[in-house]
């Protein structure tokens, strides 16, 4: 995918809690391959809310959701999904935020989802 095009329907949310800046590399090579990608930041105290709104002032399609106290992977993953829900999307791949999961991978499982969309 192409960074000029933006998916209505497919996300990648990474929810986050204190990553440092490894999450930094984690957002830039979740967006060299998919757009958009929104990151859920739980009460994080590392910094990365203000270096992720720096980045999304230069990005289009990365969205920064910043939750005032940590709740826990779950409830950050759950406020992705309801914001994106709101917004329209209706499928979308997590990704952690200390890069364990790989983002080349992203536009074969976004594909995927495309071909099939109402698969289980």
């Amino acid at each position: 995918m192409t960074m000029t095009g933006a998916s209505s329907t497919h996300l990648v949310p990474i929810p986050s809690y204190n990553p440092g800046v490894k999450l930094d590399e984690t957002v830039r090579n979740a967006r060299a391959q998919w757009n958009p990608v929104w990151v859920v930041v739980d009460g994080s105290t590392d910094g990365s809310v203000e270096r992720l709104q720096a980045m999304a002032a230069q990005a289009p399609g990365l969205h920064v959701i910043v939750l005032p106290r940590n709740r826990g992977k779950g409830a950050a993953i759950q406020a992705g999904l309801e914001a994106a829900a709101a917004r329209g999307f209706t499928y979308v791949l997590t990704m952690d935020s200390d890069g364990q999961h790989p983002a080349d991978l992203i536009p074969a499982f976004m594909a995927a989802s495309q071909a099939a969309p109402d698969a289980p």
